[in-house]
């Protein structure tokens, strides 16, 4: 406090407050000056002065002015000056200039500036990333291309300063390009802890600013801005398809519902179970928790079938079941999208493809191997033997087999059971005989009902006759799914034929079984052809390639 002694009639200042010297005051310190006399307060006003410039309020009466700054003053030096010009009610001025200067906070710090001494972010390979403590580098020192994605959810970003910071101030001066939400937490006056939200996108890179926006406790900001940035190289959060399984084995062992699994991220399958016994179920496990909804409409398998997906509780494991068993001998690709995303929207790296063989390999689609009649010596079980020079019903072999020529259609002769007699189901004419019961034997096992209606018989020779197939019966099948038999017996009849008359299955002959002989017949000798066509398949729906035709002369 100063207090000023005289006997003129000038005013004077009795007190000021702070005084001359006065330290360490707080940031909103106001200033009071008081007079011994009236005053003229607003020559008073005009006369006060605050260095460096301070905008503020004022409290007036007729002994004081009392001002109070409108915003907080900075750390340092202020003085404060009244100048004569301030003048008491009677007119006249104040005795003498008055200034006093004081310091607010500590001078300790005068001349310097708070410093960002580092900035760190984790890196390292990816099991280092994942593992609990992964190791914290310097972005301001080192070049970093290797910063993890997250350990193992997010990296946080850590700055230590020179000295205790004003908190607000220096969250507003920090900025990243590309932009995203964080998270502040000051573990001390002088740590601050960065936590993005989401993990940091793989092969990014993050460039981080502090600005001179950032101060300290005493309000002295960072001389210079500070910039930053690391490269996000370890793609440790990076979805991947840990494993891909089928069921795989025998025929038979997928048939007891005991087939292995088998996993297409590592292993080739050719056998896998078509069901097991009634569907195999596909399962993907996932490393990290995935999308339900992206995920599954990012999977695709070609040929398509449908089937249900089903998500284990921690979104890891999913499982299609097809509606259906697979198709024996097909291959099935599983498609992997480069859309298929994690829970916090991680994409898989690149797409994938997996592939698998149903049941087993399928070398060739089915054909003939041979073909015959029923009193040949012509086999009952794969394969068939042929002669080179063909044959009748008599021969000890069937006409053809897969590897010899095909001869002219005189080479291959046949006798008819009709021979025109018949009367009754008693007659011989009407009883069947096995030199017309033809007989195909398939190189691959075949679905019987395809195989059957595929078979046709027709007579080319004039005049032109109605063929109708009587019956048939299997032989050489397999006991084993997926089935299906390779030796086919076929008997046909003609509607002209005598034991039919007009009518096929004449209730009187009880049907017929022969063609029609025409070795006694002036009509000479026809040739007939047998056809299997396209629409024939085997157990593993694999089609005849092409139409199989065979023709022969009737004797």
């Amino acid at each position: 406090m100063l207090t000023f002694l005289g006997n003129d009639s000038s005013p004077k200042v009795v007190s000021a407050v702070p005084a001359m010297g006065d330290k360490e005051l707080p940031r909103s310190q106001k200033i009071a000056i008081l007079f011994d006399k009236p005053m003229n307060i607003n020559s008073c006003v005009q006369s006060f002065s605050v260095s460096p410039a301070t905008q503020g309020f004022y409290d007036l009466n007729d002994y004081s002015l009392n001002f109070t700054p409108s915003t907080l003053y900075n750390y340092g030096t202020y003085t404060y000056t009244l100048t004569k010009n301030c003048e008491s009610k009677e007119g006249h001025d104040l005795k003498d200039v008055f200034t006093a200067s004081f310091t607010v906070g500590n001078q300790t710090s005068a001349g310097t500036f708070p410093e960002v001494q580092s900035i760190t972010v984790s890196a390292g390979s990816s099991s280092v990333c994942n593992s609990a403590n992964p190791p914290s580098v310097n972005i301001l020192s080192d070049s970093v291309t290797d910063a993890c994605m997250g350990t193992p959810l997010r990296n946080k970003i850590k700055v230590h300063f020179s000295r205790a910071m004003d908190r607000g101030a220096t969250i507003s001066a920090i900025t990243f390009s590309p932009n995203f939400n964080v998270t502040y937490y000051w573990e001390s006056d002088t740590d601050l802890s960065i936590s993005p939200d989401v993990p940091f996108p793989y092969q990014s890179r993050i460039n981080m600013t502090v600005s001179t926006v950032a101060q300290d406790t005493q309000g002295i900001r960072m001389q210079i801005p500070v910039a930053g940035s690391f490269q996000v190289g370890t793609p440790n959060l990076v979805p991947r398809l840990t494993s891909l399984t089928v069921s795989t084995g025998t025929l038979a062992d997928c048939l007891a519902g005991i087939g292995v699994l088998g996993d297409l991220t590592t292993t080739s399958i050719t056998t896998a179970c078509l069901g097991n016994p009634t569907n195999n179920p596909i399962v993907f496990n996932f490393s990290r928790p995935m999308n339900q909804v992206q995920t599954q409409s990012n999977i695709g398998f070609s040929p398509s079938f449908t089937g249900t997906f089903v998500w284990s509780p921690d979104n890891l494991t999913l499982t299609y079941t097809p509606d259906a068993k697979l198709s024996y001998g097909v291959r099935y690709t599983i498609t992997v999208g480069q859309n298929v995303v994690t829970t916090d929207k991680i994409t898989v790296e690149a797409p994938s493809t997996y592939s698998f063989v149903a049941g087993g390999p399928v070398s060739s689609s089915p054909t003939v191997q041979a073909v015959g009649v029923a009193s040949q010596g012509c086999a009952t079980t794969f394969p068939g033997t042929g002669s080179a020079a063909g044959g009748n019903w008599l021969s000890g072999s069937c006409y053809w087999d897969n590897t010899l020529a095909v001869l002219s259609p005189s080479s291959y002769t046949f006798r008819a059971g009709d021979d025109g007699t018949g009367a009754s189901a008693t007659t011989a004419a009407c009883a069947d005989v096995t030199s017309d019961n033809f007989r195909l034997i398939f190189t691959n096992y075949m679905d019987l009902n395809s195989a059957v209606n595929a078979v046709r018989l027709r007579r080319l020779s004039p005049p032109s006759t109605i063929v109708q197939l009587s019956s048939w019966t299997w032989t050489d099948c397999q006991a084993a799914f997926p089935y299906g038999c390779r030796v086919l017996n076929l008997s046909f009849a003609e509607q002209e034929a005598s034991c039919n008359g007009s009518l096929f299955g004449n209730a009187s002959t009880g049907g017929d079984f022969n063609l029609l002989r025409s070795d006694n017949t002036p009509a000479g000798f026809p040739y007939y052809m047998i056809t299997v066509d396209t629409s024939a398949r085997d157990v593993n729906n694999l089609p005849f390639s092409s139409n199989f035709n065979f023709t022969m002369e009737a004797k």
